[in-house]
């Protein structure tokens, strides 16, 4: 007997990337994650979550977070040792086309009587490929709401009748591909169960908390995601989760929002088990209709002890900040400007002005706020190596007028390593003057194989190539690494150490070049495998200016567990 009904399974972005030497650069400096993308996607919590509280064994399996923490993990005994009736695989954001796929194959070799199941955004959008060319792949779970289909999925494999009435699915009958289509779509948030404490639950029941952890660096920076919303209301053209990607791709004309109550619901579990940052994803203006007043109103009545994030698409008014600042005794704020210029910023989706931004930054400052970061990004529409640049002094400027210290932090990176699959800028790449370099599911995980990060992307502009991008990149990073040194928000040794990584990483991409032209590229490529290794994190900036939190995961250990014990 299985010992599971269902596990997921998190694979990471290049399955056997030990073996390999890969320059990945600076395409995950500015997330939780390393470049591998070992964070899995907060379906995986739904999912499982909805799945045990209606009788069926269900966990995580993160393997990329294993792969990281131990470079000798044997990851197919790992695999032939766990057994389970469905093995469900996330191919969500694209970086994860070869690993996924390559878990996939693994498992089916192991487990040939088990099912082995995708999910996902990418998924979605490749669904034919997928099915076409990779048939250990059983089926694929279509759209952005799968709870339910997998429910209904396992049913039918108890019932031991075909999925043919299961929503959201596509799989093999007879020796045929049916496709049931995207019928299931989520109106409310509020259907959807967010458990927080399964995670520590099940890594308690395998006895395996690596296994579960959400990304490598989890335990020593803890950070909970509250999800606010599922879609979008704004239209990045690049994104695949922009509003017009989701009508387009996954049937939703509207997003669905979590109420205020649940949130705060949400709230108290976290509160419960873990003392991390809580990051609210989504902008809570999106909703209208007062709903971020009346969320604010029970967060004040609540005082939760947890520091809380919030996300801002457009940035907030003065009103809301006062309100935030007091409901909450500690409070973060996030804004993507993308670019200084409002005209670029415009042309990629986010339409306002830098006085309805700077007078946002000034007054969450103002107000009490722990830290203001802010992201930009390079190879946008419109955007120009110089206009790269004046990004860089424009955040000089914002540091210089604030003296916020490290409470006000700019971040710059490329935007990489892919334009999302499905999105405006990839249906329609003449329309936004964007060459791409891959099309197919196929021609991605080739791109991902290439040992450098500037031949991964799969994309060029009008306005910059892949040499000007790289050259951008790591030029407006030497000069916001010293802007923040200059203005505080660094230590002068913080930033010196930075500096020497973003010059080496420079280097490394002109050898890189020259390696691939010589005779043996290969041997000349080996030689420079330490360098490569050396350079995948903290690139373009010290990763650690990321983290929200002074107390790592063990000081949530004692209340986790006595939460856990209680069955909360």
């Amino acid at each position: 007997m299985p010992s599971y009904d269902l596990v997921l399974v998190h694979a990471p972005s290049v399955y056997d990337f030990r073996d390999k030497g890969l320059m990945f650069g600076p395409v995950a400096d500015l997330i939780p994650s390393t470049p591998v993308f070992e964070m899995y996607p907060i379906g995986f919590t739904t999912i499982a979550s909805h799945l045990f509280s209606n009788g069926y064994r269900s966990r995580i399996l993160n393997l990329a977070v294993h792969m990281l923490a131990d470079r000798s993990f044997d990851t197919e005994r790992m695999m032939r040792k766990i057994r389970s009736s469905v093995f469900g695989i996330d191919l969500h954001w694209l970086p994860h086309a070869h690993g996924s796929l390559e878990v996939a194959k693994l498992i089916k070799q192991y487990h040939p009587d088990s099912k082995v199941v995708l999910g996902g955004f990418s998924a979605t959008y490749f669904w034919e490929e997928i099915m076409r060319d990779h048939p250990y792949v059983d089926a694929v779970f279509l759209g952005d709401s799968t709870e339910l289909p997998m429910l209904e999925f396992m049913r039918s494999i108890e019932a031991q009748t075909p999925p043919e009435n299961v929503p959201n699915i596509v799989y093999r009958s007879g020796g045929k591909i049916r496709n049931n289509g995207i019928t299931h779509i989520i109106e409310n948030l509020d259907d959807v169960e967010f458990d927080y404490g399964l995670m520590v639950r099940s890594a308690i029941r395998s006895l395996d908390l690596t296994g579960h952890l959400p990304y490598l660096d989890w335990k020593r920076n803890p950070m909970l995601l509250i999800s606010t919303v599922r879609g979008c209301s704004y239209s990045c053209i690049t994104c695949m989760g922009a509003c017009s990607s989701f009508k387009r791709n996954f049937g939703r004309e509207r997003p669905a929002f979590r109420s205020p109550e649940k949130v705060l619901e949400d709230i108290r579990q976290i509160d419960s088990y873990f003392r991390g940052a809580i990051f609210l994803l989504g902008d809570i203006q999106q909703p209208g209709n007062g709903y971020a007043s009346r969320l604010l109103s029970l967060l004040q009545k609540e005082r939760p002890r947890n520091e809380i994030a919030f996300e801002f698409f457009n940035p907030p008014k003065r009103d809301l900040v006062a309100k935030i600042a007091h409901s909450v005794d500690r409070f973060d704020a996030q804004i993507s400007p993308d670019s200084h210029d409002p005209r670029v910023r415009a042309a990629h989706g986010r339409n306002y002005t830098n006085e309805a931004l700077e007078s946002a930054i000034h007054e969450l400052l103002s107000s009490g706020a722990r830290r203001v970061d802010l992201f930009f990004m390079i190879g946008l529409e419109g955007q120009d190596p110089e206009s790269a640049a004046m990004t860089v002094k424009y955040s000089d400027r914002l540091l210089q007028h604030e003296r916020a210290g490290e409470r006000l932090l700019p971040f710059i990176s490329p935007l990489a390593p892919f334009v999302d699959p499905g999105s405006d800028v990839f249906n329609s790449p003449d329309r936004h003057v964007y060459r791409l370099f891959a099309r197919t599911l196929a021609e991605h995980r080739i791109l991902l194989l290439r040992p450098s990060w500037k031949h991964v992307l799969n994309y060029e502009t009008r306005w910059m190539n892949r040499d000007q991008i790289v050259d951008a990149a790591y030029e407006s990073a030497l000069g916001l690494n010293e802007a923040k040194a200059k203005a505080g928000a660094l230590t002068r040794e913080s930033a010196e150490k930075v500096e020497r990584r973003i010059n080496l990483a420079r280097a490394a991409v002109v050898h890189m070049d020259a390696a691939l032209k010589s005779v043996d590229p290969e041997a000349s490529l080996a030689s420079l495998g330490e360098t490569f290794e050396s350079l995948t994190e903290s690139t373009v900036c010290d990763k650690r200016e990321l983290d929200w939190n002074s107390r790592s995961f063990y000081w949530s250990i004692p209340r986790a567990l006595f939460a856990a014990l209680l069955g909360k």
